[in-house]
């Protein structure tokens, strides 16, 4: 080979940095721990009575009514959101840093739980980068709220997957009275949750007396009680509407809204 061809190859590599992504799931640089920012945000806003909070569903491709979700909720008056999974659709970098940044510019906090989607190749590492772990439980107006990893499927079932003792350590009871909450991706009861964890799930929510368990994972809104325990999944951004919840001391209204 000339020697001189090495160094065109180079060459040509560099200029075209800026043009090709060389590796599409490059974890290094970009937003990081989004979801620790969100919460020192939150925490600046300290609720003491009533509060409002959104739940955004399934992301994936839907960019574009991404956008316009995160500009809506700017007019709803709520404290801060939690979007329920599939962030991206490939897992790739390029989409992590959109979305990072997207819920970063947020009006308001904006938290994100982790879904399958969001596992492919080196997802979980890039979550891990951008958002932060993929436990977490945080305290706000009063109430508790717990979010967890609960797509079963992308480990295998390998049977600890939710986490059920380490989301029994951190439910143990509403602070002052108030609420506690979890969401994840997945709901329990459907083919990609343990099959063997539904029963013991719905169980340890009931016993401790979770006021609301919100999902995503179908991209269709439904809602049902089990075990006194009310279930909400989220419709994906596609169809132009997200949940909003309003708690006012004993009261939990949870309304679907449009956008």
């Amino acid at each position: 080979m000339r020697s001189w061809v090495p160094c065109l190859l180079l060459l040509l590599l560099c200029v075209s940095c800026d043009v090709f992504e060389l590796h599409p799931y490059e974890i290094r640089g970009g937003v990081r721990d989004t979801n620790a920012r969100a919460l020192e945000r939150l925490q600046r806003n300290v609720s003491g009575g009533s509060f409002r909070f959104a739940v955004l569903g399934d992301i994936g491709v839907y960019q574009d009514d991404s956008v316009d979700a995160v500009k809506d909720l700017a007019r709803r008056d709520v404290d801060f959101v939690v979007q329920m999974g599939d962030l991206t659709e490939f897992s790739s970098a390029q989409e992590y840093d959109w979305v990072a940044g997207l819920l970063e510019d947020a009006s308001v906090p904006a938290l994100a739980v982790i879904g399958n989607h969001d596992l492919l190749g080196k997802g979980r590492e890039l979550y891990l980068h951008r958002f932060g772990p993929t436990f977490l439980a945080f305290e706000h107006g009063g109430s508790r709220f717990v979010l967890f990893d609960s797509n079963s499927r992308e480990y295998g079932f390998p049977g600890n997957v939710p986490d059920l003792e380490q989301l029994r350590s951190a439910l143990g009871e509403a602070p002052g009275g108030g609420h506690l909450f979890t969401f994840s991706h997945v709901p329990p009861g459907h083919p990609d949750f343990d099959g063997s964890l539904t029963e013991p799930l719905e169980q340890l929510q009931a016993e401790h007396g979770v006021t609301v368990s919100f999902h995503g994972h179908t991209h269709r809104f439904s809602t049902d009680a089990r075990r006194g325990v009310r279930y909400f999944i989220a419709d994906s951004i596609e169809l132009h509407s997200y949940l909003l919840v309003t708690v006012e001391g004993e009261s939990v209204a949870v309304e679907q809204v449009f956008f």
